[in-house]
Formats: structure tokens, sequence, C-alpha cells
């Protein structure tokens, strides 16, 4: 009979050195980059440091509510990423290899997209700095969506769709106010346009959680099924040997 003295002892309780090196190197690397950007932040003499250091509403004295949903938007944003990325590796590592070519696709787009709303891509810094017309920004966006919709049709068919197209409407929405609107930003014009890029960023988010989910649970219930069915198959093979 087996005892728990019989336990291996490469437990991973108790990790090797090596183990510990290996789990603080990603770590010091990360703290590596993170004070290179300090440093670079602070030796730069274009602006104050403070206004790369603080949150933009705080150097410009507004109040703490200022661009609330802009930042709600980019926490959405945030999510979908992440969502897609873990989907995407996940479906990877159980070989379904076109379910993670899309969710990797989606997160890579979502990602750039997320870059957009925090640097301002094309709503200043690409118009102002090399003169690009925000439009042709935007129908570059457009462009590279629709190529991923397209790659991963067949996926994306077997995911919550509805949400997809419901993203699609308001971002079509609020693209087809910002071009053919005219107007600034401020007002109805702003609030529709602003508003309905919102709302397609929640959508997204809802197809991200809920499609990640549905392919992480059923990759988890394949691999349960299997494994009950060596479990039964070895528990045959051992009463047939038995009798």
């Amino acid at each position: 009979m087996s005892t728990p003295a019989e336990l291996p002892t490469s437990d991973r309780r108790t990790p090797k050195a090596t183990d510990v090196i290996g789990a603080i190197a990603p770590l010091a690397g990360l703290w590596a980059l993170g004070l290179l950007i300090i440093t670079a932040a602070l030796v730069q003499d274009q602006v104050p440091a403070e206004d790369l250091f603080m949150d933009a509403s705080f150097v410009g004295g507004q109040r703490w509510f200022v661009g609330m949903v802009a930042a709600l938007g980019m926490v959405a944003w945030t999510t979908s990423v992440c969502f897609c990325l873990i989907a995407a590796w996940v479906a990877r590592l159980a070989g379904r290899t076109r379910a993670a070519s899309a969710f990797r696709g989606g997160g890579l787009l979502f990602v750039l997209l997320l870059l957009d709303d925090l640097f301002l891509f094309h709503s200043d810094l690409l118009p102002r700095t090399l003169g690009v017309p925000k439009v042709a920004v935007l129908a570059c966006y457009g462009g590279l969506g629709l190529i991923w919709a397209l790659n991963s049709a067949q996926e994306l068919a077997r995911t919550r769709v509805q949400s997809l197209i419901g993203a699609a409407v308001a971002f079509g929405v609020s693209l087809a106010v910002e071009v053919v609107v005219p107007g600034g930003d401020t007002g109805l014009r702003g609030a529709v346009e602003d508003g309905a890029k919102f709302l397609g960023i929640l959508a997204l988010a809802l197809w991200s959680i809920t499609s990640a989910t549905d392919v992480i649970r059923s990759v988890v219930n394949e691999r349960s099924t299997a494994g009950e069915t060596v479990r039964e198959n070895r528990d045959v093979v051992t009463a047939d040997g038995i009798g």
C-alpha cells in the first residue's frame, strides 16, 4: 500500500532556487523598463516632468470627473484585450488554431484602438505631427477591422456575434457623425459621436467577455470529459485484469 511518504520530492510547493530566479526575472525586466521610462521622463527638458507623471485632468486643473466616459471606455478596451488574448492562449494550448488566430487578431486590433484612445492618435498626434488626416487614420482602422472580420468570419460566426454586430453599428454611427456632420466636438454632435463610440466599445467588451468565456469553458469541459474517459478505460482494464 502506498503512503503519503512516497510523494515525489519535486512538489511544486517547495520550488527550487532556479524556479525562484525564473519567477523574479520577468519582474526585474519589467521594472528595468519602468525605470528607463521614469528616467527618460525626468531627464527630458521639453515639458515639466509632472506633466508626464500626473493625470491629465489634474495637470489641467480639472475636476475629477472630467473625461469620465473616455476613461471608462479605456477600461472596456483593456477588458476586451485581456479576454481576447487569454482566450487565444487557451485555444492555442487546446490545438484550436483557427479560434486562437481569431481571438489573437481581435486582441491585437483592440490594443491598437486602446492606444489610439490613450494617446489620441487619430484626433491629435498623427494629424499634428505627420499631417495625416483624421479620416485617413479612421479609414485605416476600419480596414483593419474589416480584414480581421473577413479572415476570422468562420470562427466569429460561432461566437456571440450579436454583440459584434451591435458594435459595428455603433462605431458606424460615430464615424458617420465625425466625417459627415459639420461642427466641433462639443454639444449634441460631440455627445452623439462619442456616445455611439462608447456604446460600441461596451458591445466589444461584452463580446470579448462572453465569447472568451465560452471558448475557455469548452476547452475545460473537453479536457474533463477526456480525463473521465481515460479513467473509465483504466478502471475497465484493471477490472479485466483482476477477473
